[in-house]
């Protein structure tokens, strides 16, 4: 058995094994049992594990001896998916595989598969256990729609997908069987470990889609009408740890420090959800008493159009207007009401996923929001910040990858100045500047990521991974940056700058 651990940044562990599946198992059993402190989420991968943890993760030689669980994986339930085998590529995948329809679908659908790991997608299981004559690489173009119960082979592997999604797997028929939705006590339909059976069926219908997003009318007492909402308002809390071994992301607020400082004046729990507005332009008008503040990026703020200050409690009476102006520096506000924002939970969370489509929508003009109880007291009047520097310098800690840098790239990473690209959201800040070569392009098998990673494409321009990034990825991270939150408020065109740690 090879097990070798590698640094992700300072709270988290790649761990390469032989059982990726079944060290996990193990590695919940040794947490319950009090072996393993601080374990926030595990994201097993087709070679690795990727551990997080609330603060410095245990020793390398702990994480180590953590031995697999294979009573998962040899569990002998198995879950039975009905599939219309009517797929638009069944004909050409026939074609390519040299038989005939029935025949991919009699291979098809003889194996019990097993799930090995999740990704892409909130739910999208990858299952191993196809036939080796249906292994076909991903289509050369991916499609820009896969409908939600598509059922597809791709890369020597199965799977159902979950949402309707972009796509680049071979489609060979479809399911009604609903293999997501964040409604249910348990979303996921597959996990790790379990095993799969298709089962050909002659009918059948598409699967309706559960919707993951509230709506945003769904109050019963708003506090606060959105007259206009800026070019793009979320509504964010600390997000939603602790699902990644589903394929589900953390997501939450860019400036994290932000959120929290607008809280705390506010008399809130930290975790009480606010709004996160990029730019400015966000006009909000109280429809009854209430308290508001705002921290972020710094620039105007007016209240009934008198100009009021950032970072500090804004007590308002029905039918006060608050709108926020075009930052002077930085280019996301905070916005906190007294008592917390309120509404639906996508698993315990009211964090908007822009990539994986969880959660509230985006804020739009008529949006009503309901506010909490106040549950804690105001005991400032004002908070002084700096302003967002002009040029930001990040401490960058090794990744997994690391290793796979030429020399010139690390020096580069010490010396170099990047900016923030224009192609930057709140999945992965692009940065333009030096080029980071790898010592050589081999693939790598996609493995689990963190916020903050740094990953290097093959056109050797880095990309640092936001809130919003998905839980695995196929580019290798090379570093991992500590102060995500600065990175929210470069606007495109600041100079980066990194100090590596630990290297």
């Amino acid at each position: 058995m090879t097990v070798r651990i590698l640094p992700s940044g300072p709270r988290a562990r790649l761990v390469e094994h032989d059982d990726p599946a079944g060290y996990a198992a193990g590695l919940h059993t040794a947490a319950a049992d009090g072996a393993i402190h601080g374990l926030v989420d595990t994201i097993p991968a087709e070679r690795t594990v990727l551990l997080r943890f609330e603060d410095t993760p245990p020793p390398d030689a702990i994480l180590a001896s953590i031995e697999p669980r294979t009573s998962l994986a040899g569990r002998t339930d198995i879950i039975e998916i009905p599939v219309v085998y009517d797929g638009e590529d069944l004909e050409s995948i026939a074609r390519t595989c040299g038989m005939g329809v029935e025949d991919v679908i009699s291979l098809h659908s003889a194996p019990t598969y097993l799930v090995a790991f999740c990704g892409f997608a909130p739910g999208f299981a990858y299952l191993t256990g196809t036939d080796r004559r249906l292994h076909l690489p991903r289509r050369d173009t991916p499609r820009t729609r896969v409908p939600a119960g598509a059922v597809a082979i791709a890369a020597g592997y199965s799977a159902v997908y979950p949402l309707s999604s972009p796509g680049g797997w071979h489609l060979l028929g479809r399911t009604d069987e609903p293999i997501f939705d964040p409604t249910r006590e348990e979303p996921a339909l597959l996990h790790p470990g379990m095993r799969v059976r298709f089962i050909p069926s002659r009918s059948g219908a598409m699967p309706p889609v559960a919707s993951s997003a509230p709506s945003r009318e769904a109050t019963d007492d708003p506090a606060f009408e959105v007259l206009h909402p800026g070019p793009l308002t979320l509504l964010q809390d600390l997000g939603r740890p602790g699902h990644g071994s589903i394929a589900v992301g953390e997501s939450g607020a860019f400036d994290r420090g932000a959120l929290r400082l607008a809280n705390r004046i506010a008399g809130n729990p930290e975790t009480a959800a606010g709004l996160e507005a990029l730019g400015g332009g966000l006009t909000l008008r109280a429809l009854r008493h209430g308290v508001v503040v705002v921290t972020g990026a710094t620039g105007p703020l007016s209240v009934d159009g008198t100009p009021a200050d950032r970072c500090t409690p804004l007590r308002l009476a029905p039918g006060h207007v608050v709108t926020l102006g075009q930052p002077v520096t930085g280019v996301r506000s905070i916005v906190a009401v007294r008592g917390g924002i309120e509404g639906p939970r996508v698993l315990g969370s009211l964090a908007t996923d822009t990539l994986a489509g969880l959660g509230p929508q985006r804020i739009a003009s008529g949006s009503l929001l309901s506010v909490g109880d106040a549950r804690g007291d105001i005991n400032v009047d004002h908070v002084p910040t700096s302003n967002p520097p002009s040029s930001i310098t990040l401490r960058l800690h090794p990744g997994p990858r690391y290793e796979w840098l030429t020399a010139s790239a690390r020096t580069l990473l010490a010396e170099g100045v990047f900016t923030v690209g224009v192609d930057s959201d709140r999945i992965g800040v692009r940065l333009d500047g030096p080029r980071l070569d790898l010592r050589e392009a081999r693939p790598l098998a996609s493995e689990g990521v963190v916020r903050g990673a740094v990953q290097v494409p093959p056109d050797g321009r880095p990309v640092v991974l936001g809130p919003d990034h998905p839980v695995t990825g196929g580019y290798p991270v090379v570093a991992v940056v500590e102060q995500v939150d600065a990175l929210a408020q470069a606007a495109p065109g600041v100079p980066v700058r990194f100090t590596l740690v630990g290297w």
